[in-house]
């Protein structure tokens, strides 16, 4: 039989924005912190409006163990409001928001089940009397866990479509906790038809068919990290049991990162035209508000009145009064300078002044790093990493390739700022 539901997870409902400064104006810091709650009523008319039969959670609802009241209110609203059209809502927790946490005493809407911790439990999925698919939950009854839920998970020979619906890292996904880890052939072996997951930020496609494995994402970017388009998936399944999972973006605000080369811009005036210009195509190109953290790149004569910290504070000042208090909003949250000087480099290289034979080292250091022969530079940084208090404050891992690569390009501008200034 022919049906729809929503898959979303990872609300974090009244969660504040992180990585703004101190000058945001009111109306949009209170926008910002209405964002979570306004993307869970986008979801809500989603289901409606596509006359889904469920709407899956896939846990991490909440920011905190303890809910707050506001936001327990509108998650139940939510439900509420998809009850009144007869879609029921199926829900886990995960490791924000276990069962183990407080919450105040707010009553769920009858077609609204949670489902419990311990064990994987049951529930079918009903329209018009007739089971059209049945989901597989599990709750985190404490934060931390670290056995494999997704083994547990089993298929019932009866079931016409089998749906797992788990806050689980697949394949010790980096960056997230390790909570519930399982493997790709963890979750093929349970026998459901769709893994409905949750955890993971960034919304994906782990496998297509047998089983379909997705990761909602989370429905608003809360912080610069999470800058991608965020939302859930629109899931629709076949009379032959296909599905064809289809990515809505969900989100209030979204956090929009944007690069500008200066090398054709000559002036002050013309580099804050620029920027408000790549703001205003970003925000309408985006179709809501966002918050920009505009990066500038490229070669020119800019670079050198960039480097002198008033005249970057005044661009940032002037494109913001540009876009005033309009609705959607357009903030620019951040200007990072990674311009370079403008000169030429291949035959600054060649020249026989320290600047050359310096400008030549930073380019051996890039082949030999693009080559994978990067021992020496790590062998420079080991003892530096290796100290357990410097190792803290510069995140724990040694920089990769990539990262060496910037790191080098910033030194190497840096050193050309002051060599070239005195011959």
């Amino acid at each position: 039989m022919r049906f729809r539901f929503v898959h979303t997870g990872d609300l974090h409902l009244d969660s504040p924005f992180l990585g703004l400064g101190q000058a945001v104006p009111e109306r949009i810091a209170t926008a910002l912190r209405d964002a979570t709650l306004h993307s869970w009523d986008r979801i809500v008319r989603l289901a409606i409006d596509g006359k889904v039969d469920g709407v899956l959670v896939a846990g991490d609802v909440f920011e905190g163990a303890n809910r707050t009241l506001r936001a327990q209110v509108a998650f139940r609203d939510g439900l509420a409001r998809l009850a009144q059209e007869r879609i029921s809502s199926f829900v886990v927790t995960g490791n924000h928001d276990p069962l183990s946490g407080w919450e105040p005493a707010v009553t769920w809407p009858g077609l609204a089940y949670r489902f419990p911790a311990g064990e994987v439990s049951s529930r079918p999925l009903m329209r018009d009397g007739t089971e059209i698919a049945r989901i597989h939950g599990i709750s985190y009854a404490v934060r931390d866990v670290t056995r494999n839920l997704a083994a547990t998970f089993h298929r019932e020979a009866d079931e016409p479509f089998a749906i797992g619906l788990l806050h689980a890292n697949v394949g010790g996904i980096e960056g997230y906790g390790n909570y519930a880890p399982c493997s790709l052939s963890d979750l093929a072996a349970s026998g459901m038809d769709y893994w409905a997951l949750g955890h993971i930020h960034k919304h994906a496609i782990l496998r297509a068919a047998d089983p379909t494995v997705v990761y909602c994402g989370n429905p608003q970017g809360r912080d610069p990290g999470e800058a991608d388009p965020r939302g859930c998936y629109l899931v629709e399944v076949d009379d032959s049991g296909n599905v064809q999972a289809k990515f809505r973006a969900m989100d209030v605000v979204r956090w929009q990162r944007l690069n500008l080369s200066i090398e054709e811009i000559a002036t002050e005036e013309a580099l804050c035209q620029a920027i408000g210009d790549a703001i205003e195509t970003a925000a309408t190109a985006a179709g809501r508000s966002i918050v920009a953290l505009v990066t500038l790149t490229g070669r020119g004569p800019l670079h050198t009145s960039l480097r002198r910290p008033a005249v970057l504070r005044d661009v940032h000042s002037l494109v913001r009064e540009r876009f005033g208090i309009g609705e959607p909003f357009a903030w620019l949250e951040t200007i990072r300078d990674a311009t370079r000087p403008s000169i030429d480099l291949a035959a600054r290289r060649e020249s026989g002044d320290l600047l050359g034979e310096t400008l030549r080292e930073f380019e051996r250091s890039r082949i030999a790093l693009r080559e994978g022969q990067q021992a020496d530079l790590h062998d420079l940084l080991l003892d530096l990493y290796d100290h357990p208090r410097v190792r803290r404050a510069l995140g724990g891992a040694q920089p990769g390739t990539a990262e060496l690569l910037a790191l080098l390009d910033s030194a190497e501008a840096q050193v050309i700022d002051q060599l070239d200034e005195t011959g």
